[in-house]
């Protein structure tokens, strides 16, 4: 089925179900700004021009009062989960006398307040009497704003607190939760169900173009050289480790070339209009794919005969070959002494690894003089390269047990965190050079790996602490204070 009409079948289907529910929301919208907007940012992380533009182009469903507070909790707020709590409520006896009601035991009525603390990872929502919401509510209102201050956009997220603060508040039963339910789960089940259609089509029949479009330019490419290729094959020593390596890879090649001319057979006779089905997307990706792979085993195979005969153009080849390498090799420094928590830094591991990046790296710059002056053999040098890739990964491995057991004391913590740089272990970016090439089913482990590894790993752990703590109540740690509010991690 054409997009086209994927579009209309749901149009068609939506607009009769939809148009009610949508009329009756839209006549109890907010309609009032906000009556007061205070900024007391002592942790002096928010852009207050920005943030009170922002929020007095939010509409409420009664007038309110928004106070937006910020403090560094510290060391103790990290593991103190009430912390932000006591700050909001301290500040308010100090210095804003005038959030707290007439007898100081809740927040005054038409208040609210939002809240974060930037060192001990905690957002907060507080309410007055009259405008207070459900637990649930403010867990909501918090979880809004995470994404954002998870990477570090404070007033992004705090403008996020007021708008979903503002929606909630007072607001009449068709647009609570229970409302939107009742009222609009016929409405909601007939958009999803359409918008899902068509964005399954759409998205479908994108890739099937890309892949496709990608299909072709590769494929012209390797019609381009095959001639070529063939002539670098001829010149490759099979006498040589690599070069047999490469000798089997090119009957790899060969038949890889017949299967491509079918593939683009078959892609050519796909009609636009079905790429936006399941099976279509399949046939052309294994078409580019295809494609992509001998592209980039020409170019292999033309630099296996370039290097190991060093020819004039050898020079270029090697800095091909190395390149990934000597990346991963660079970004060590930046790993150990920006990215890892302090207790890792200093390890025995980060030292080791540490000295050995430094060290290889001189020796890729040696090795290259060596080359050039036929102190050793390409065949030698590409075995280093494995050699240091092997040395490398041992290497990393080691220092991800060590970041693992330093990140935290929760052992479930630390198998969640291993468990993902153990999975990222396996995600290294493919680098079609010669080494890996005449190896097909080496594996290694990359500095980018080992990044994406442990940013799932902390992630992980952080939302697995949120959802535990969860929305800790405001005040019910024994004082006489029984404001409404709440706060969570992020």
């Amino acid at each position: 089925m054409s997009n086209l009409r994927r579009g209309l079948v749901g149009g068609l289907a939506s607009l009769a179900v939809v148009g009610t529910s949508v009329g009756l929301f839209l006549a109890q919208a907010p309609e009032h700004a906000a009556s007061e907007v205070v900024v007391d940012d002592t942790a002096e992380i928010l852009h207050e021009p920005t943030l009170r533009a922002a929020v007095e182009d939010v509409r409420f469903h009664e007038p309110t009062t928004v106070a937006l507070f910020t403090s560094r909790g510290g060391a103790a707020a990290a593991t103190d989960d009430r912390a932000l709590n006591d700050a909001v409520l301290a500040h308010a006896r100090e210095s804003r006398t005038e959030w707290l009601s007439a007898d100081g035991q809740t927040w005054a009525d038409d208040l609210y307040i939002y809240a974060v603390d930037p060192e001990g990872r905690l957002v907060g929502t507080y309410f007055g009497e009259n405008r207070k919401v459900g637990q649930d509510s403010q867990l909501e209102i918090q979880d809004a704003t995470k994404d954002d201050l998870r990477a570090g956009r404070w007033t992004e997220g705090a403008v996020v607190g007021v708008e979903a603060a503002a929606a909630r508040m007072n607001a009449p039963f068709l647009r609570t939760t229970g409302g939107g339910v009742a009222a609009g789960a016929a409405s909601l089940a007939t958009l999803v169900a359409s918008g899902a259609y068509l964005g399954v089509g759409l998205r479908r029949a994108g890739r099937s173009r890309e892949a496709r479009a990608e299909g072709d330019r590769r494929m012209a490419a390797v019609v381009r050289d095959a001639e070529v290729t063939e002539l670098h094959a001829r010149l490759i020593p099979d006498g040589t480790r690599y070069g047999g390596a490469m000798l089997r890879r090119y009957d790899d090649y060969a038949r890889g070339v017949r299967e491509l001319t079918e593939l683009s057979n078959e892609a050519r006779s796909i009609p636009e209009r079905d790429y936006d089905t399941k099976e279509s997307v399949a046939r052309l990706t294994a078409y580019r794919d295809k494609a992509r792979a001998l592209d980039e085993l020409d170019d292999v195979i033309a630099g296996t005969a370039t290097l190991l005969n060093l020819d004039s153009a050898w020079p270029e080849v090697w800095e091909r070959e190395t390149a990934p390498l000597r990346r991963d090799l660079e970004a060590v420094e930046p790993l150990l002494g920006e990215e890892l928590p302090d207790a890792a830094r200093g390890t025995a591991e980060s030292r080791a690894l540490r000295s050995f990046a430094s060290r290889e790296l001189v020796r890729l710059d040696r090795m290259r003089a060596e080359l050039e002056a036929g102190e050793v053999t390409p065949d030698d040098a590409l075995d280093h390269l494995r050699a240091t890739r092997d040395q490398l990964s041992s290497l990393l491995d080691d220092l991800a047990g060590v970041v693992a057991r330093t990140f935290s004391e929760d052992e479930d913590e630390q198998r969640t965190l291993a468990e993902a740089m153990r999975t990222g272990r396996s995600g290294h970016p493919a680098e079609p050079t010669i080494v890996s090439t005449a190896h097909p089913a080496w594996t290694w482990y990359a500095v980018s790996s080992f990044r994406s590894g442990y940013s799932t790993g902390t992630s992980e752990v952080e939302q697995a602490r949120s959802a535990t703590s969860g929305s800790t109540s405001g005040y019910s740690g024994g004082g006489s204070f029984s404001g409404a509010g709440s706060s969570s991690r992020f």
